[in-house]
């Protein structure tokens, strides 16, 4: 009787047991994200909770109430504007504000910038004009652009757009700067041409610097807006914010201001989700020092 080999036996049950340890380890690597993620929302917590709990101490002992209020209140008047239907109806203009002077500020932006990477020649005939007027203050051009285009929404979207642009055409301008130019002269002895090259070589070098300047510049549109609201309005949370403050209520600031802030968090959310989707390619934990 033949007697089964042996070697056989362990070459057959070496890949199921590389393949069993290699699923322990990913599950030990989900395990270790989820653990660090939740440390991360508890560490987050805490801060949120010491930062709360200061305030409320220093709000009518350090400070009077008439100027800082307190977080209850704050959250009552946040309350009472949301089921009253004020802030939603103030709410809606500042974010139709915000989104479309966002999104054309990004189209415009990265339409510039890669139409002046297409035609390097006319960078530096470019480039003094774009710096000129990057580094005028936008506020300080509200007030003609309100002239230039009336009191609705549209001058309102063009402040956003402003201060959108400029910080999407240099992050967009620089990350296709910045692509390697071995990798380009490989890519074109591969027989790639302009548009594969621009899709599958610099688009991708660039997205980080790209993805970038879409997160920096979502409070800047809403910035933008509101600032436009301030000036000449009588709708959007920015007239929301003065005409409170108009009146000393310092807690209905307050509730307005947070409006603003759930919506950059939430824009802020979606661009996360972008970036996971358009940066699959990168590690997340980027970090040097880890």
């Amino acid at each position: 009787m033949a007697v089964p080999s042996l070697a056989g036996r362990t070459d057959d049950r070496a890949p199921a047991h590389e393949s069993e340890m290699l699923r322990r380890e990913i599950a030990a690597a989900r395990t270790r994200q989820r653990l660090e993620l939740a440390a991360v929302w508890i560490w987050q917590l805490a801060l949120l909770a010491v930062l709360l709990g200061g305030w409320a101490w220093a709000s009518g002992r350090v400070v009077d109430r008439l100027f800082l209020s307190d977080p209850m209140s704050i959250a009552r008047a946040f309350w009472k504007l949301l089921v009253t239907g004020e802030l939603w109806y103030h709410l809606r203009f500042t974010l139709a504000e915000t989104l479309l002077g966002y999104v054309c500020g990004v189209s415009l932006g990265l339409a510039a910038a890669v139409g002046v990477a297409l035609l390097p020649a006319s960078q530096p005939v470019v480039m003094p004009y774009v710096m000129l007027f990057y580094a005028t203050p936008k506020i300080a051009l509200a007030p003609l652009i309100i002239i230039w285009f009336g009191l609705g929404i549209f001058p309102k979207v063009v402040l956003a757009a402003t201060f959108v642009f400029f910080v999407v055409f240099l992050n967009t301008l620089a990350g296709i700067a910045g692509v390697s130019p071995g990798l380009v002269a490989v890519a074109r002895v591969m027989g790639a041409g302009p548009l594969i090259l621009f899709r599958k070589v610099v688009l991708p070098s660039a997205m980080p610097f790209i993805v970038a300047a879409l997160r920096i510049t979502i409070p800047a549109a809403l910035i933008g807006a509101v600032v436009g609201e301030f000036i000449s309005s009588n709708r959007g949370v920015g007239y929301l914010i003065a005409a409170a403050s108009s009146r000393y209520n310092t807690a209905a600031v307050f509730g307005g201001i947070l409006s603003l802030l759930i919506v950059v968090l939430v824009m802020d959310a979606v661009v996360t989700v972008i970036e996971r989707a358009w940066l699959r390619w990168m590690p997340r934990d980027r970090s040097p020092f880890r």
